[in-house]
Parts: structure tokens; sequence; C-alpha cells
């Protein structure tokens, strides 16, 4: 019995004999192996070998009958042919993985790049996100501190009405005092005033009345050869001159003195 190399589906035929490299590797443009294929069976030993060429670039090296039966040296084509096509297969596999890697190389260098360009947005609207942020810092602590003078503003405003309620109050109350004491002073005259009228009745209905001076101004009473001199009210004082009369002096009287300070008709 003898083994062959049995190729999967579309994989090419290998020369009669031909045994792979211990780094050989399938072609990755061939399909894939089925699971359960046999790479390796056996034949027959009366088995007729046939030459088979491999459907490759190479294959026309095993042309001219070089891998026919019954040469001696054949097999040693067959090794050559076999070290030929596992360079080729090296070649075509590194200009392959050359491809893809440049390939992904380019690739890489994109999405590098567009990784590169979003980070630079992205650190352009975080600039511009801080900006703005400590614009609209800046105008919260200028709406504060406006407000805070807007309230400090109001607080004066009361206190300012407050204490012009207060002196209203107040100047209400001190109206209201002097309109007191103008009404008792008022009360004091028409009282004096009723007493002096009760006493100049009385004097009258005791006695004969004694005939002014001619040069006496009205409201004054003298006796021509200096008798004592009375005046029947401040204005009368003030009429002859004497305003303000003090204790001592001719016409004084306490009717004319309402303070009791000695001086008549301030």
């Amino acid at each position: 019995m003898t083994v062959r190399f049995n190729p999967p589906p579309g994989w090419p035929t290998p020369p009669e004999g031909w045994t792979p490299d211990p780094s050989w590797t399938p072609d990755p443009r061939w399909p894939a192996k089925p699971a359960d294929w046999p790479l390796w069976v056996e034949e027959p030993a009366t088995t007729e070998p046939t030459e088979q060429t491999m459907a490759l670039p190479v294959a026309s090296l095993a042309g001219g009958g070089a891998f026919a039966p019954g040469r001696h040296d054949g097999r040693t084509r067959r090794i050559v042919l076999v070290a030929f096509l596992c360079l080729a297969f090296l070649i075509v596999g590194l200009l392959m993985g050359a491809g893809t890697s440049g390939s992904r190389l380019a690739a890489a260098e994109a999405t590098l790049g567009e990784a590169t360009e979003a980070r630079t947005s992205l650190d352009e609207d975080r600039a511009a996100l801080t900006t703005a942020q400590d614009e609209l810092g800046a105008a919260q602590t200028d709406i504060t501190a406006r407000e805070e003078a807007v309230v400090a503003k109001e607080a004066e405003l009361v206190t300012r009405e407050s204490a012009t309620v207060t002196a209203e109050v107040d100047l209400q109350a001190r109206l209201t005092a002097v309109e007191g004491r103008e009404g008792a002073v008022t009360a004091a005259e028409a009282d004096l005033q009723a007493r002096s009228a009760a006493t100049g009745r009385s004097g009258a209905s005791s006695s004969t009345p004694k005939e002014p001076t001619p040069d006496a101004p009205a409201g004054i009473a003298g006796g021509t050869g200096g008798g004592a001199v009375s005046y029947a009210n401040c204005d009368a004082v003030r009429a002859a001159g004497k305003a303000p009369i003090r204790l001592g002096e001719p016409g004084y009287s306490k009717k004319l003195d309402r303070d009791g300070d000695g001086v008549g008709c301030e």
C-alpha cells in the first residue's frame, strides 16, 4: 500500500509522490478544506502511477516528461519542483501579506487621522464650553450683585419710609401739643380778661372813677398828680411804649406777667 496526497475540492493536484515541506501552508486563495476531508489516502501498490501537475504558474516546469515514469531522475526533479513550488507559495504569501499589511496600515492611518480630527474638534468644543461656562458664571455673579444691591435699596427705602412715618407721627404729636397750648393760652387770656372785667366792675361800684389824663393812651389810667398808672392789657403797655414792663415799674401788675418771672408783656 502507498500513501498519496489527496487535495480537497478546488485545490490543484500535486505531482505523484509529492511530499509537502514541514513549513508548507496552503495558498490562502484556495478554498477552505472540509473538516472531515482526509489529506492522505492509501492506494494499492500495483496501481500504475500517473504523472499529474498542479495548475500553478510554475506548472510548465513539469512539462517535457520531466516526471514521466521510468526515469531515474524523476524523483529528484519532483523534489526540485516541490521546493520551487514551496518557494513560489512563500513569495505569494509574502506578497499577499504585504498587500494586506499595507491595506491595514492605510486603514489604520485613516482611522488615526479621523480620531485626531475628532479629538481636535472635541478639544475645541470643550474650550468653547469652558468659555461659555466662565461667561455664565460671570453673568450670574453680576446678577447676584445687582439683586443684592436692589435688596439693599429696598431695605433703605423701607427704613426711610419708617423714619418718615415716625417723623410724621412726631410732628402730628407736636402740632397737637402746640394746638393744646394755644387753646390753653386762649382760655387763660379769656379767663384773664374775664377777671379783669370783673375787677373793673367791682372797683367802679365801690369808688368814683378817676378820669384819665388827656394825653394818656386808651386803656391806660393814671392821675395827673403822679398817681398810680394801670394798664388794661399788654396792648396798652405796648401802645405806651413800656413793653416789656418789669416788676416795680409804674403800671406793672401780675395780670401782665403770665409766667410770674417779674417781666410782663414780653
